[in-house]
């Protein structure tokens, strides 16, 4: 399965121009089999997103992109975010008392906060090794962060319009039908990271 993990939507981005039923159908059109919504510091209600996925015969499930002190983070899991939560060291805190995952986005971007090695392997459970919004030369050095800390790469297209989605996805080779599955298939490490 691909799957775009890393997606905005008009409905709760003010970045994006692109509605969640465009998202579903460009990217279906694109060859993905589901996609991730992480809208910047807000979660979809998952009941939302489980009704949406329903109702379009196609995989989408909740993430979020959190603005933290070491910079983006995308995690995957949450229900909700703890209230004030600007700090990567409290937001793993509230990652693991929830089960979910969390992952450093874009890290190699122009402007990131440059976090070190130890607070790399201290605090995410990946890197955005493949962003489909950055050039070569930045997902060359985001991979080359995670691989090396050992920390496993995943991909998502970062779109905020139209034609972003799908510019990148993440490779799965078990089929994944709710969230539970995308978290033992990223807990697992048996993923590929993909520039589509």
């Amino acid at each position: 399965m691909q799957i775009d993990l890393h997606v905005h939507t008009s409905t709760l981005s003010s970045d994006s121009n692109i509605a969640p039923e465009t998202t579903i159908d460009l990217a279906r059109a694109r060859g993905l089999d589901g996609v991730v919504l992480t809208e910047h510091d807000r979660i979809w209600p998952w009941a939302t997103l489980a009704k949406l996925s329903a109702a379009a015969d196609f995989l989408v499930l909740p993430g979020v992109e959190i603005t933290t002190d070491l910079g983006h983070v995308l995690a995957f899991g949450l229900r909700e975010l703890p209230p004030g939560v600007s700090s990567a060291r409290a937001l793993r805190q509230h990652c693991d008392d929830e089960g979910a995952l969390m992952y450093l986005a874009h890290p190699a971007r122009n402007g990131s906060v440059p976090v070190r090695p130890e607070e790399l392997v201290e605090l995410f459970d990946g890197v955005e090794g493949i962003n489909g919004s950055d050039g070569p030369l930045q997902n060359q050095a985001s991979g080359r962060a995670g691989l090396s800390c050992r920390l496993p790469a995943i991909a998502g297209s970062d779109s905020h319009t139209q034609h972003e989605v799908g510019l990148a996805a993440t490779r799965f080779p078990q089929s994944i039908t709710a969230i539970e599955d995308l978290l033992e298939a990223l807990r697992s490490g048996n993923y590929q990271p993909l520039a589509l």
